[in-house]
């Protein structure tokens, strides 16, 4: 049975949320737009597309993020934390892919959005601050066939 969602507010009022502010979320429609989400099963907030690196499904029960409430009320949401923090993360999860790896991947600036979509769920943008944050701790080293670990 679908759960119906008609009851959501689809304004927030000022202050009810705080920027990066983490909630529970569960997707209950896709649109043109991008994923529509219940928050905390009282309001409705949209993710935007654009911003969507992996698969989901209606129900799914996610971690979400309040990126932001419009002027008009509405609810901006994000997948991920804010960026410098999930800059961080992300850098994390690399270096961690690499060492699994044998210390290469075939992953440099050159690499195409797709591809580091469908590897890292993450965007080119994201990928690339991850990758020079590594570059300036001196962990890897970015080569025109991909990332290696500094020995």
């Amino acid at each position: 049975m679908q759960k119906d969602y008609r009851h959501l507010n689809e304004i927030a009022e000022p202050g009810v949320f705080k920027k990066w502010q983490e909630v529970d979320a569960v997707i209950y429609a896709f649109t043109d737009l991008g994923i529509k989400v219940a928050i905390n099963d009282e309001y409705s907030g949209l993710v935007y597309g654009n911003e969507v690196y992996d698969e989901y499904h209606k129900g799914q029960k996610i971690k979400a993020f309040i990126k932001a409430v419009r002027a008009d009320g509405k609810i901006d949401v994000s997948l991920q934390p804010e960026q410098g923090n999930h800059v961080f993360s992300t850098a994390d999860r690399i270096f961690q892919e690499l060492e699994q790896a044998g210390g290469k991947l075939r992953f440099n600036d050159l690499s195409t959005p797709e591809e580091i979509r469908n590897r890292f769920q993450i965007s080119k943008t994201v990928f690339k601050q991850a990758i020079g944050k590594l570059y300036k701790q001196r962990k890897i080293m970015i080569t025109d066939k991909g990332i290696e670990i500094v020995r």
